[in-house]
């Protein structure tokens, strides 16, 4: 007794993808890149507002809990914008809708093409939190004058 062997599904029973609902592309069109721009400019926040944190009259006191927030919730929100990408794509094709049929799908991939290199910029900016102090000394190392006080200048 043999069975017989499945035969492939036709092209008429094969249901053809549906669009995507609004909610989807609504997520897929501003969620995604409003994490990248978000997590850009978190990181560009850390580096340039909050860099005048680490030092106050030449004694130097590390980064400061605002460098700290920013750094870390700009690299959270650059990791999150390709896992968000990542479900609705799956969730899309799971249900069997089409993500190709619309924009925001292609706009959501650009976003994360072009978010790369702002991730590799948050990531710098956390590893710049642990970093030993750049001057390499105590207070204003360097800014004092050669000859101080009661030293001659020749």
């Amino acid at each position: 007794m043999t069975r017989p062997a499945p035969s492939a599904p036709s092209a008429a029973s094969v249901p053809a993808p549906v669009r995507p609902p609004a909610a989807w592309r609504r997520w897929t069109a501003l969620g995604v890149p409003g994490l990248v721009v978000l997590g850009t400019a978190l990181a560009l926040l850390q580096g340039t507002a909050f860099a005048h944190d680490t030092f106050h009259d030449c004694h130097y006191f590390g980064p400061s809990l605002r460098m700290h927030i920013a750094a870390w919730a700009g690299l959270a929100c650059g990791v999150a914008a390709p896992v968000l990408y990542a479900a609705l794509v799956r969730g899309a094709v799971r249900r069997g809708w089409d993500r190709d049929a619309t924009r925001t799908s292609g706009l959501a991939l650009a976003a994360l093409v072009l978010g790369v290199l702002p991730l590799l910029l948050e990531a710098f900016g956390v590893w710049a939190l642990y970093a030993p102090d750049p001057s390499g000394g105590y207070d204003c190392s360097g800014a004092a004058p050669v000859h101080g006080p009661g030293r001659p200048a020749g």
